[in-house]
Formats: structure tokens, sequence, C-alpha cells
């Protein structure tokens, strides 16, 4: 874990798990470089999937420790959150969750375009609004320069994260085709298959593409012998040489050991979503497609 970079979904998941009492939070996580960018997609969950509320001003005087102990938020914010921002860290992430949500508008400060420049502008307006005029109260004063100072320290703790996250990818990305080739077997007007195979030229893993309506549809089917997620591997080397002027959404079927799930590209993000929010497959596997034999 401690080496291990856990996209917004992977945190998300393991919160639930540790939520209800499946799991524990990973020796490590809260120390690792993401721990901060973890711990705002963790609290962020919670607020609107887990507690309903409609944003983070709401969480302003209703969130208490007995709170946070009961939905196992306890050590992540005295982990992550005190040490970072100090007692009053929830009125800041109040503040820095307006300030990005201002920033990600596409209709406000146009003529900004920056993305660091963009969220500080969107600080001051946020801060302004939620806290108050530091112009007008200048006892406000040391609260704005501090929440400005965790603002800029925040943002260079994401960056430092994306760039532990872009490293990772890069390195497993070497790994997993270090033996491995992608080569095209069949190309039709409506559909493409590719085969993945060895350094013996033996068979891996099949990928057959249809361009079809709504949009393109891809199916892949990876050895045992594949790694765990090795699946993500294909897809990103797809995108990369094979779609890579392809409009739109790719939906992809998967299977490895059996059904994975039918996951998309999330425009937002840029990482792999499911397409349904619940696996109803589990434990699905390819031998169960095949008819009963006859008595």
């Amino acid at each position: 874990m401690e080496t291990e970079y856990l996209d917004e979904e992977a945190v998300i998941a393991l919160y639930n798990k540790v939520r209800t009492g499946k799991k524990t939070w990973p020796t490590g996580i809260w120390t690792s470089p993401a721990a901060l960018q973890y711990a705002v997609t963790v609290f962020d969950y919670w607020i609107h999937n887990v507690m309903g509320w409609k944003g983070w001003p709401d969480a302003r005087g209703k969130v208490t420790p007995a709170l946070l102990e009961e939905h196992r938020l306890a050590d992540l914010v005295e982990s992550v959150f005190v040490p970072e921002f100090g007692d009053d860290w929830l009125d800041f992430e109040v503040v820095l969750n307006e300030s990005m949500r201002l920033s990600e508008d596409e209709g406000w400060a146009p003529d900004v375009t920056d993305r660091q420049e963009r969220v500080e502008a969107a600080f001051e307006h946020a801060f302004e609004k939620l806290i108050g005029s530091p112009k007008q109260q200048p006892k406000l004063l040391p609260t704005y320069h501090r929440f400005r100072n965790h603002l800029l320290r925040m943002w260079s703790a994401f960056q430092e994260a994306q760039n532990e996250h872009d490293k990772a990818e890069r390195e497993s990305a070497e790994r997993f085709w270090a033996q491995l080739r992608l080569v095209r077997s069949t190309r039709a007007h409506a559909a493409e298959a590719w085969s993945i195979v060895n350094v013996d030229d033996e068979r891996r893993g099949e990928v057959v593409m249809v361009w079809g309506e709504p949009h393109p549809y891809c199916v892949v089917v990876l050895d045992d012998d594949i790694e765990a997620g090795g699946w993500e591997q294909v897809i990103y080397r797809l995108e990369q040489e094979v779609l890579v002027e392809e409009p739109g959404v790719v939906s992809y079927a998967v299977w490895h050991k059996g059904f994975v799930g039918e996951y998309y590209r999330c425009a937002d993000c840029g990482e792999l979503h499911s397409q349904f929010d619940e696996d109803t497959t589990k434990g699905l596997r390819l031998d169960d497609l095949d008819p009963p034999e006859e008595r």
C-alpha cells in the first residue's frame, strides 16, 4: 500500500469497506504523498453520498467527533486534516470546496485561463462569501492568510500526488508490456480484432472492437496468466494506438478469470469507471456461458 497509488474509485471502495467494518485503513495510507488527495476524496464522498448533504457548507455545524468516529473518519481527520489545516480544518475545506467548484465553472472569470490562478481567484471570492471580507473586517486577516497558505500547500500536494500517479502508471505499463505486444489479427469495415501475444508468439488475450451505434463497443478477453488489473493496460494501449481519433465514449467489456465488468473512460477525471454501480455478475465465468450438456 505504501507505494501503490489508488484512483478515486478505489479509494471510495476502500472507505466503504472500512466504514462497514470489513477492512481497516492500510498501514501508511495517511502518510503517503497522496494522503491529502485521498482524504478530500473520501470526505467529499461521505458528505454527498453517505450523509446526503448538498455540499460542504451543510457539514458546518453538523460534524461532531462522535459522528466522525461512527463513520470511521476520525483517523483520517486526526492524521491528515488537523495536522495540515489546524482545528478549523472544516471551515477551510468548505472554502476550498467552493473555490474548486467555482474555478471549474467555465462561465466564471473566462479571462483567467491558468488553472492555479483560477483556483486562487475563486478562493478570494469564496472566502469573502463564506467567512467574510478581510478588507472590511481586519480581524479576519490572520485567518485569510493562513487559509490562503493552506490552499497553495494543498495545490502543491495535489500536484505531487498527480506526479506519483503518472509515474506509477508509466512503470506499470512498462512492466506489463515488457514481454507482450498487441497485434492486429483481422480488420473489416465494421469491426477489428487484435491478439495479445508473448515473446514466443503465444496468445495471451484477444480484443475485438465493433464500430457500432450509439458508440464503439470493445470486448477484452485475457488469459488467466495475465496479471490482475492488466486489462487496464490493454485499454490504455488501445486508446493510445488504435482509438486516437475516435470521438465520444467507448464501452469496454472485460473478461479475465470471469466477467470483470463494463467500463468507460470518464471525460472529467480521466479514470475508467464502471457502467454499473453494482457488480451483478460476481462469480460469472466464461465456462458458465457454455450450454448445458444434454442428458
